[in-house]
């Protein structure tokens, strides 16, 4: 690489000439707490065996849209706007297009590194709406833009290939993971001879609903039943917030069979991903580009299956929906398992750094060259949920009130979301802490407090409960400060030791 040279453009900084390409793996709804991680075997070995993998990453948003947007952007909820999955929500909407996809790590480093962008995949939730541009509409930055029309799919969907819709049907072929996978060869056979630099960002749809498995993967985990975790299927109390509490718990067997029948679909779709992941990574070896390309592999979001008989989705503040894979591989990075606190406006800065571009961002970078990255870090998750858009037909007692959305008949119909269900969260994780201190406006006459604190393996609980007690937003909605994620909420105490990528790139 050539020395280091400063420009100045716009309050962006060119720190260094680049050289390294970046792959971007982005999942849709793969958990770490639940074992999401088990189908991805080829992955752990080319990525995270020769690479870092970090064990506390966490979400700034535990729903697709939200976090796929301070991904791309490095901003928590609060700055990029988008809440929720809804274009009223700031999901691919117009003021999302024309104040943040300027700003999108690939606009930065198309226009300040000059690298060639390439995206194939899910987008954003409401990406291809004809309300917001259509498949007509390709963001800032791509050079080659294969983006999903809507929400994950596997078969019969529609792709904007470079502005032009394209639909693909229900054979073989048409599996979309695997059609991410061929297109991504295309792009690698096409940069080939190349001078430049290339980001290629792959985000198939797998395991989000509707868990379709591709057909040489059908009933690989026939015998796996759903991680009974220590909060799987339990009555819920009072400290929980209203969502929680909303419908009947425990669920019965019938529902648990049909959880068992997702988190085993879940794994199957995975396999289709591993196997992308080995075959981009084969290619780049072939063409002895290894050396000089880092990979990145994470999620959107995890997901819950029957914890506090809550039957699936995520959207929620504990451990299973907020924590997710994070693994990195590339030039100078050595084999590290990082118990560090990250989160994923962190992706953004990093990206940038690897190409020797400064940005302002609410992230940090996880290249540290002299230090180790901070043991003791507070993350912000935020979430404002969503309310039916119009009168559901679920035959559900709950289709009358449009205050609530995703409820399921077959699943007890329990809500997986309401408009209530908005919350802002700090999670802390040091040596000495491991808490989370939630704020929700589900408009409850008490706030609940309750902390964990971990002081190696001595756990010490304190609880104060104030009833009668209303603290009001500016719009006067009530607030419950929801119990902090405790023994049962999935997450371990202990001592964290905590490792930087120390050696940083070359």
């Amino acid at each position: 690489m050539q020395p280091a040279v400063l420009f100045l453009v716009s309050s962006i900084y060119l720190l260094s000439v680049a050289s390294e390409n970046i792959v971007l793996i982005i999942t849709d709804d793969q958990d770490l707490t639940l074992d999401g991680m088990t189908p991805m075997t080829q992955t752990q070995n080319l990525i995270g065996q020769h690479g870092a993998t970090f064990t506390n990453c966490f979400v700034a948003s535990p729903i697709c849209c939200p976090n796929r947007a301070s991904i791309l952007t490095g901003r928590y909820q609060h700055n990029h706007l988008t809440v929720n999955n809804t274009i009223a929500g700031g999901c691919s909407s117009a003021e999302w297009q024309q104040s943040q996809e300027p700003a999108t790590f690939a606009a930065l480093l198309r226009k300040v590194a000059g690298y060639k962008t390439f995206y194939a995949g899910k987008y954003l939730n409401e990406y291809g709406n004809g309300k917001v541009g259509g498949a007509a509409h390709v963001p800032v930055g791509w050079d080659w833009w294969a983006g999903l029309l809507g929400n994950s799919k596997y078969y019969d969907y529609s792709l904007s290939i470079n502005g032009t819709e394209r639909t693909y049907g229900n054979g073989t072929s048409d599996y979309f993971t695997d059609v991410i996978s061929n297109l991504a060869l295309d792009f690698i056979n096409a940069h080939t001879g190349d001078q430049v630099p290339f980001l290629m960002v792959l985000a198939p749809p797998a395991p989000h609903a509707p868990f379709t498995p591709a057909d040489r993967y059908n009933n690989k985990y026939n015998s796996t039943k759903a991680k009974r975790t220590p909060n799987f299927n339990i009555p819920v109390h009072q400290d929980k917030h209203w969502l929680v509490r909303h419908g009947p718990a425990p669920l019965p067997e019938s529902v648990l069979s049909k959880l068992d029948e997702i988190y085993r679909r879940r794994w199957e779709t995975l396999l289709a991903v591993d196997e992308l992941v080995k075959t981009v990574y084969t290619s780049l070896k072939k063409r002895n580009l290894l050396h000089e390309t880092y990979f990145v592999y994470t999620s959107d979001n995890g997901y819950h299956i029957g914890q506090f008989s809550m039957p699936m989705d995520k959207r929620q503040p504990y451990e299973t929906d907020i924590r997710v894979p994070l693994l990195i591989s590339g030039p100078g990075i050595v084999p590290a398992t990082i118990s560090a606190p990250v989160s994923s406006v962190d992706i953004f800065a990093t990206l940038l750094d690897i190409a020797g571009v400064e940005y302002p961002s609410d992230g940090i970078t996880l290249f540290k060259k002299h230090d180790n990255l901070p043991e003791d870090r507070t993350l912000l998750i935020e979430y404002r949920g969503e309310r039916s858009k119009q009168r559901p037909s679920s035959g559900c007692p709950s289709d009358n009130d449009l205050n609530v959305t995703l409820c399921m008949k077959d699943m007890m119909c329990k809500c997986q979301d309401a408009a209530n269900n908005t919350f802002s969260c700090i999670r802390r994780i040091s040596p000495d802490f491991n808490n989370i201190f939630c704020v929700f406006e589900d408009n409850q006459k008490k706030i609940s407090i309750s902390v964990e604190i971990y002081r190696g393996l001595r756990s010490e609980r304190r609880r104060i409960s104030i009833d009668k007690y209303r603290v009001h937003h500016e719009k006067g909605a009530e607030t419950q400060i929801s119990p902090a994620i405790g023994e049962n909420d999935g997450v371990s105490g202990g001592q964290l030791h905590s490792r930087g990528i120390s050696e940083g790139k070359n």
